[in-house]
This record gives structure tokens, sequence and C-alpha cells, in this order.
């Protein structure tokens, strides 16, 4: 049976932290989620990163780069990383995946704002090595902490004339990480500028995680090969079911989730499929279709077998 996980994010489930974690496990635990996560109940991806690099600030509501970026203080005091031990007092069974964002889509979101100082733009690539820097003790501590460590980077499948060299930040980030604990997200169309073929060439990161079955994402099956995942030693995360509906009657049943691994597993070998999960987080989904989403998700894999 495929391991079933989500990308991270959920609704949120309480105002008091503790609780909207405690609740976001069992839901997940509920619609038969296998790898759970701590559901990104405290905020959005960008924005608790103010509260421990130097160098970013929230000014009028948006992150923003004031100076070189670094961490504050020990990798301890970072948000998640104290998130993920509050998870493991209360769930001490449980060894959660937690999301981080990644080098380019921290960077880019912040600089693309405003850049006070230090950095000469949004381009400035030192800029995001310096982010990379500060993000490697962050995922050590979440390894540490018993963690799978999960990096997001939607913003590569856009594309960037030194792709390469920005895919290359993601190894500095996960070097040292237990191997069979670390993946990378990238959603979106990934048909374009070569970037399922940099991923690839990553040397610790195993496993990438795409997504299949929204209306942009069909497309991505076609740049998924078998031989080329195991030529590179890669396991894939499959997104196998919309985020994206709008009414029950939208949300893929199923028999079409069924149908949609089915197909990954033919392209890329069941062997090299590493999870089940959404295209993508549910923080933004209805939150009344999100439980259907994931039920159907679960059922769809109980049919694969």
């Amino acid at each position: 049976m495929l391991t079933t996980t989500t990308i991270g994010s959920l609704p949120r489930f309480d105002e008091d932290i503790d609780g909207a974690m405690s609740k976001a496990v069992e839901f997940q635990r509920a619609m038969g989620i296998d790898l759970l996560t701590d559901g990104e109940q405290r905020a959005d991806m960008i924005s608790y990163f103010a509260e421990s690099f130097q160098g970013l600030a929230v000014r009028n509501g948006f992150p923003v780069v004031t100076g070189r970026i670094g961490l504050r203080g020990p990798p301890g005091e970072f948000t998640k990383v104290k998130d993920l031990a509050a998870l493991r007092r209360m769930f001490p069974e449980v060894s959660p995946k937690v999301a981080i964002t990644g080098p380019t889509t921290l960077g880019m979101t912040c600089a693309s704002r405003k850049v006070e100082s230090h950095y000469k733009g949004l381009s400035d690539f030192t800029l995001y090595e310096d982010i990379a820097e500060a993000l490697a003790p962050i995922a050590k501590a979440l390894a540490d902490g018993g963690a799978y460590v999960q990096i997001d980077e939607p913003f590569l499948s856009q594309g960037f004339r030194d792709l390469g060299e920005r895919v290359t930040l993601l190894d500095r980030v996960a070097r040292g990480l237990p191997r069979e604990r670390v993946s990378v997200h990238v959603c979106g169309h990934v048909g374009r500028f070569g970037v399922v073929d940099h991923l690839l060439r990553l040397e610790c990161v195993p496993t990438i995680s795409f997504a299949f079955a929204g209306r942009l994402e069909v497309p991505n099956i076609g740049h998924v090969d078998r031989a080329l995942f195991e030529d590179y030693g890669k396991r894939l995360g499959a997104g196998c079911i919309s985020v994206t509906p709008m009414s029950e009657a939208e949300v893929q049943t199923p028999e079409q989730v069924r149908s949609k691994l089915g197909d990954i597993c033919g392209r890329v070998g069941r062997e090299n499929v590493a999870y089940a999960h959404p295209d993508c987080g549910l923080r933004a989904t209805k939150k009344e279709l999100v439980p259907i989403i994931l039920r159907n998700m679960r059922a769809g894999v109980d049919l694969l077998g």
C-alpha cells in the first residue's frame, strides 16, 4: 500500500496553537493519513521566518528584506523547531513531516516587496545563498528532532536563467540529513526550463514531489520516467488529487484517484513512488471540501491496493 501524506498546510483548527496542532494530527488520523504533519497551523509559509531570521521583517503585513540574512539565535529557537518539540510531546509516537520554505521562494517573496539594504536587489544571488545557509541548521534541527523534512519550492516551476544554481542550493539545505527523510516539493507545471532534469541531479534529496491532478499539472506525467528516476536514485511524491475544487461535485472520486495513481506508477514504477498526496497544501481549499478530498485520496489508494 502506498504511503499517504499531505503537503503540509490544512485549515486552521483552533486559535490556540497547541490545540490547533493536536486537532490537525487527529484530523489526519481520522482521514487515514500515514505520514502526518503539524498542519502548518501557526502561520503562512513565509512570515514566521521574520521572527527568527535577522535581515527579514514584516512591514505593513508584508515580509521584506532589511539586511544580511542569517539566524538570530540557536536553531532550536526557530518557530518550526519549537512547534515540532511541542508536537512530539503531545504525540511521542509520531515522526511528523515538517515543511520549510526553500531559498528561492522565501527570497523572492520577500525581496519582491522591498530590499532595504545589503543586497543589490531581487536578482542578487547572494541573497539566496545566505538564506540557504540560514535554513541548513534549521533543517538539521528538525531532522534531529525526529521529523521528515520537506523543502517547499513552488517558485522553481516558473523557471530561472540560473535554475541549476538555485536547485543546487537545496543540497546546501539538505546536506547531512538522513536521506530517507528528505523531500522537495515543487508545484505547478514542471515541463519547462529543465526543472525535472535539474532536480534529479540533487545529491542530498532522494524524493521529489510534483502535482499531477490539477488542470495545469496533468501534463506533468509526461516529464517523469522510470529510467531517469532509477538512474539518479530518486523516488516520487505523487500529487494525485486536486486541491482547487469549488464544490463537492468537483472533487475527484476515489476511482479517479486510483486511475491517476495507476498512470503514475505505470510511468515511474510503483516501487519508485514514495508518497501519494494532494497536489498542494490545503489551507486555501474550501474548508468543507478538505475532508472529502482526503477521504477520496485514501479510498483511491486503497482501491489501487
